[in-house]
């Protein structure tokens, strides 16, 4: 063009005529990408397909609404893989209503039994029954209406505080059951404070501290059904006096059943009852008090 051997026209019209013959190569270069993604999707999807579903055509029933929810642990053993047993022929009876902690060492036992009260895991032998019913005639998504089992590490998922609170809440669930629940689990003043309130945008990276979260998934768990609760170290990112501030919240409620599994002992002095757990086998059973007066395992522990 500089030498007048092609026109300024020429040339856009030559670099509009590159762009369609360049184009193609492009695609068919980042075709290679998508087609090694389409292939870890293919694999990965394969993998989901191939787990079992944990939904059984045996577990047909629903648990009564009329029949009081008391648990009844028989004779109960359970192990991972081909390791040893986990629990020991482990036997326990839980009122409803009753408030109790589960304490020991790590490895003793006490988040296997909380995960086989909610079926996540189903007994190597012996039975667990709700009132009269066995829990593996029972229809999980049923039973976990009535049992809610809250680990250490809450789920927060992408969305507004309010959604996070709602999500599985009870059918016709007010906002004073809202405030209710989010002051029993001492969150209402740090919602109140953020900018929209209970219309800020939290996600699970980020937007709030894990004794926040916590306490988001604590008034989650008061907004639903469930008549028992069970606790895994839900606190344990709490402060002490949060911390018992909430647990007095907890211990006043009536018609719920609460389990904690704690390692801060300060829970067990608060509760009915305490249960030390040993190798999977109840080592001691009684409360705070008569454990201590008794100068038992428990008191070395709780010294210790």
């Amino acid at each position: 063009m500089i030498n007048n051997q092609i026109s300024v026209g020429q040339l856009v019209t030559y670099n509009a005529l590159l762009g369609y013959f360049t184009e193609p190569f492009q695609n068919i270069i980042n075709l290679q990408a998508k087609l090694q993604t389409a292939t870890v999707a293919n694999r990965r999807l394969n993998e989901v397909y191939l787990v079992k579903s944990e939904f059984k055509k045996s577990e047909s029933q629903e648990l009564h609404h009329n029949n009081p929810y008391n648990i009844t642990v028989d004779d109960v053993s359970y192990q991972y893989g081909y390791q040893k047993n986990i629990l020991h022929h482990f036997s326990i009876k839980i009122p409803f209503g009753e408030k109790i902690a589960l304490v020991g060492v790590s490895g003793s036992g006490k988040s296997t039994l909380a995960k086989l009260l909610v079926n996540f895991i189903s007994p190597s032998a012996g039975n667990i029954f709700i009132g009269e019913q066995n829990i593996k005639h029972v229809q999980r998504q049923n039973l976990r209406q009535h049992i809610l089992y809250l680990p250490q590490n809450p789920y927060i998922f992408t969305g507004s505080i309010l959604d996070n609170l709602t999500l599985g809440a009870r059918e016709n669930t007010t906002q004073e059951d809202i405030l209710h629940a989010v002051e029993l689990a001492d969150i209402k003043d740090d919602i109140e404070n953020m900018p929209q309130s209970y219309q800020t945008e939290i996600s699970e990276e980020g937007g709030m501290s894990g004794g926040q979260k916590q306490r988001i998934a604590l008034a989650r768990a008061l907004l639903s059904n469930s008549q028992i609760l069970i606790l895994d170290e839900s606190t344990s990112n709490l402060d002490v006096a949060t911390e018992k501030k909430i647990i007095d919240n907890l211990l006043s409620l009536k018609n719920k059943t609460i389990i904690f599994i704690a390692h801060r002992l300060t829970i067990a002095e608060k509760v009915q009852r305490v249960i030390l757990l040993e190798k999977g086998i109840i080592s001691e059973d009684g409360s705070h008090a008569e454990l201590i007066h008794k100068k038992s395992k428990y008191d070395h522990l709780v010294k210790n």
